[in-house]
């Protein structure tokens, strides 16, 4: 049965982004696989609750993402994964809500470690008083943060969002905003003990100092070691999760 589901809110509240929605998540989380047929347009009507132009807009949306292709002789087909918009927020939403699998973690953890020592390195380069000045502010957010897991999750995604500013490089921090829609969905596998949050932040301090002073090599090692602890430790977690769960 197609779920109806509002989704996140499209201009004008939109009814084709219940469509949107609804289909997307069921495409990218295996429901409707590569090669099956979208189900008919009355279908998608009758239990998604909206017109026929809202069904049709909402299937040239996906078909944006690289979700859906119609044909003539065919009909309308989910397409293959290395055909979609991986990096689209919705896609990414999709795909990391609400219980990744672990090898998605893994593969998040792993984006995150061949590119994060890069956009350090290149903010050490380029960093002005204002980039560094953001690093530092959210630094000490960090450390004010340490006693609160929560808290300190989102002032970690806000410190690894000050180094790719810093870079000042348009791409990267682009790069960066999508990747946070993923991590931010996988609140749940980040470490929650209080004394295992309070060991990272000397790494993310020698990062910043590093950046601070324009060591570019000392930047990127420095991020390396800290973003490759946090996929050890995403990796740990999400894994004892689906042990638990099975």
């Amino acid at each position: 049965m197609i779920e109806a589901e509002a989704g996140r809110a499209y201009p004008g509240g939109a009814r084709h982004g219940r469509v949107v929605h609804s289909l997307g998540r069921q495409i990218v989380t295996g429901e409707l696989a590569p090669g099956d047929p979208l189900p008919v347009e009355e279908r998608l009507v009758a239990e998604l609750g909206v017109g026929r132009s809202a069904v049709r807009e909402g299937v040239k949306v996906l078909a944006g993402k690289g979700l859906l292709e119609s044909r003539t002789s065919a009909g309308t087909r989910i397409r293959p994964r290395e055909s979609w918009s991986l990096l689209d927020p919705d896609v990414l939403g999709w795909r990391f809500e609400p219980g990744p699998r672990p090898e998605d973690v893994r593969l998040l953890a792993d984006l995150r470690v061949a590119l994060e020592p890069g956009a350090a390195r290149v903010a050490a380069e380029r960093a002005d008083a204002a980039g560094i000045r953001g690093i530092d502010e959210a630094l000490a957010a960090l450390y004010a943060t340490a006693d609160d897991p929560d808290a300190f999750i989102e002032a970690d995604l806000a410190f690894h969002r000050a180094v790719f500013a810093a870079s000042g490089n348009d791409l990267l921090l682009h790069a960066y905003e999508m990747i946070s829609i993923a991590l931010r969905s996988v609140r749940h596998v980040h470490t929650r003990v209080v004394s295992h949050n309070k060991e990272t932040l000397p790494g993310h301090e020698r990062v910043a100092l590093a950046i601070r002073r324009h060591h570019h090599r000392k930047a990127e090692e420095a991020m390396r070691e800290v973003v490759e602890v946090a996929r050890a430790d995403a990796e740990r977690t999400a894994m004892d999760a689906k042990d638990a769960h099975d």
